[in-house]
């Protein structure tokens, strides 16, 4: 294919990408060799991953692996094999990816991840995390630590916050048995330090989104969130969005958008369907559709931060929206809708995520009618692909996109 030929894609890869791919592998390298060095847990994405980093455990996080899976297109397989063994297909396509590539490592992607010392499961995004884990330990042996975050209703009550620091003390008791490790105030405000600088860098590319034209997609995003879902607390991870917000950056002064032809600007919500995100997403780029916000990545945007560390953290993992009951979502898609000015929305139904899903077709009506554009649902899951409809889904966005014309 001629270079001119390239020019005519409709959507713009970033130049950073090839950082995002290097850090990525490195990633993969340290989980192994933290395995290795039997100094290894699984993590959930709401847990406080900046403690067991600052107390020199490896972390890996198998809904990562989950989208690899979905990535890959081998999502019917790799839950099939955890239906084989008695998982129902209703159950999270990242629960049954998971329990599926450690029964058959060496038929999934990367021969699955390595081997984990212990489970560290939050319940503040998903509450099959615990039992999902359950069904891990006994797999692999590696004992489960849950970190509860009881949900919220209104303002977090004073014995709330003290539940759930009681629960950071606990995490740190697990892990120093667990790992024969511990945990100082230096490594912790070391590592939260750099938390917060690689979270304000990512929330500041994001909020560079809110110009028109967008210079990042929804694809870019989902890509880019990884390392500041894994990796937070780590130097690795700063040079990249560093680079990463001076590519945005440039977009914006020189007015290049993520795609060439920007005309109609949508809010995503919820996780993305992995097996089909470039074809999906780039599909409707041909339409001059750009999703510059989405409820999704905008989740990472704490920062643990003061003198009382811990109690930032409870502040922040407690307050996930999804631990907040649907207003919150809401109020969260309604902000996104006004302060990135756009025209309608999109809300993917994960028939694997009921957590996220739920009330969708409640909040849509609430959310039109609180900003006044249009939105529709649609229904598929994120990695296994048996249950996503093509043509279902695009006879839905059509009808949406008409009300645009």
């Amino acid at each position: 294919m001629t270079d001119d030929k390239k020019e005519e894609k409709v959507y713009r890869q970033l130049a950073s990408n090839s950082l995002l791919q290097q850090i990525m592998f490195q990633y993969m390298l340290e989980g192994i060799q933290a395995s290795d060095e039997n100094r290894l847990a699984w993590v959930t994405s709401g847990f406080p991953v900046e403690i067991p980093v600052a107390m020199g455990v490896g972390v890996s996080y198998p809904e990562q692996y989950g989208a690899v899976v979905g990535s890959q297109k081998v999502g019917p397989e790799v839950c099939g094999y955890a239906e084989e063994i008695g998982y129902s297909q209703e159950l999270c396509s990242y629960a049954r990816s998971s329990i599926g590539s450690v029964e058959h490592p060496n038929e999934s992607p990367m021969d699955g991840l390595p081997k984990p010392q212990a489970l560290l499961a939050a319940n503040n995004i998903c509450g099959t995390v615990l039992r999902w884990y359950d069904a891990v330990s006994e797999q692999t042996g590696a004992p489960v630590f849950l970190f509860d975050t009881p949900p919220i209703d209104g303002e977090q009550a004073q014995h709330h916050k003290e539940y759930v620091r009681r629960g950071l003390d606990r995490l740190v008791e697990f892990l120093s048995d667990t790992f024969n490790t511990s945990l100082t105030e230096e490594k912790m405000r070391e590592v939260a330090s750099l938390s917060s600088k690689a979270v304000k860098l990512w929330t500041k590319s994001l909020a560079a989104c809110k110009t028109t034209p967008s210079p990042l997609n929804c694809a870019d995003r989902f890509l880019a969130m990884a390392p500041v879902v894994s990796m937070r607390g780590t130097e690795l991870i700063i040079d990249f969005y560093q680079t990463l917000l001076d590519e945005v950056e440039t977009r914006v002064k020189e007015g290049i958008g993520a795609i060439r032809d920007e005309k109609i600007r949508l809010l995503w919500d919820n996780i993305p369907p992995w097996h089909s995100i470039f074809k999906f997403f780039n599909g409707l780029a041909k339409s001059g559709v750009v999703f510059p916000a989405d409820t999704y990545t905008h989740a990472w945007s704490g920062s643990i931060e003061g003198d009382d560390l811990f109690g930032s953290a409870v502040n922040i993992y407690s307050n996930v929206y999804l631990n907040k009951g649907l207003n919150a979502k809401i109020d969260k898609m309604c902000e996104l809708i006004k302060d990135y000015n756009l025209d309608g929305f999109i809300m993917f139904s994960v028939r694997s995520c009921k957590r996220y899903s739920l009330g969708q077709l409640v909040s849509k009506e609430i959310v039109s009618e609180r900003t006044g554009v249009p939105g529709v649902v649609i229904e598929g899951d994120m990695v296994d692909s048996r249950v996503f409809n093509e043509a279902q889904i695009q006879t839905r966005v059509d009808a949406l996109l008409e009300m645009f014309m």
